[in-house]
């Protein structure tokens, strides 16, 4: 009981709250296991605005199976590497206005460096025409990308940012206009992905912009120490609740 005690507060210190809590993060963290980390930078309730919600994903701890990265329905080889994730969303009472949280683990930086090239390169090589997905139970989407949103978004030290704006367009005629951010550090990419883009401002708490979303967050990502980024720790810390080494 003591270690699912300690491990039960490592977690709930790690999700800190949107507008600040990244040295509780810092300090919470000192030596935590990969499932931990995927918690540590994820949305919680303490993000979401009054009248929105939080959803889970279904299976959205799930490796096999799942697809984490799609944008122009690339093609991914990274995906095979990845060994942990966990995605989670906030949608407005309109069910209008969604935006995601994904956090995704490699064993080692290298491959998330891969998977970040190969986001680079099907944003690049991503024709005008429709696109047909790799799985059967969606459709074909034409998809334009427009000028990156994030030209004037402060950075931060060590974390690799990409951030894209697109519309997709069915089959049907209809269309509907997102971005899509990814955080690289070490071996986690942080995905956050807004439908529209503006989506921040009516789910999640004190009305970010999108700025400052992706700021708090890659702060969260800033805040797992380095070591751990660098190999996986897939053990469960040890019983000792004063041992803070796992």
């Amino acid at each position: 009981m003591a270690g699912r005690g300690r491990s039960m507060a490592i977690v709930a210190m790690a999700a800190a709250v949107l507008l600040g809590g990244c040295q509780q993060v810092r300090d919470a963290l000192g030596g935590p296991t990969d499932a931990q980390m995927l918690a540590a930078v994820s949305l919680t309730d303490d993000d979401v605005a009054p009248e929105a919600t939080l959803e889970p994903y279904p299976d959205g701890n799930v490796v096999v199976g799942q697809t984490s990265l799609d944008l122009c329905y690339g093609s991914f080889p990274s995906e095979d590497l990845r060994v942990g994730r966990q995605q989670v969303g906030v949608g407005d009472a309109s069910g209008e206005a969604w935006v995601s949280s994904e956090a995704i683990l490699y064993s080692h930086p290298e491959q998330a460096e891969q998977a970040m090239a190969e986001l680079e390169a099907a944003v690049r090589d991503c024709p005008s025409t429709a696109v047909a997905p790799p799985q059967d139970d969606r459709d074909p989407l034409v998809w334009q990308f427009d000028d990156a949103p994030d030209p004037s978004w402060p950075d931060q030290p060590g974390v690799v940012r990409q951030a894209y704006a697109f519309t997709v367009t069915g089959m049907d005629g209809q269309a509907r206009s997102g971005t899509a951010t990814y955080l690289q550090r070490g071996r986690m990419i942080l995905a956050l992905y807004a439908t529209p883009a503006d989506a921040s401002q009516s789910t999640l708490r004190n009305s970010p912009d999108a700025a400052r979303f992706t700021e708090v967050m890659a702060r969260r990502l800033m805040a797992i120490p380095m070591a751990s980024l660098r190999t996986p720790n897939p053990v469960a810390p040890v019983d000792d609740p004063n041992d803070v080494s796992a």
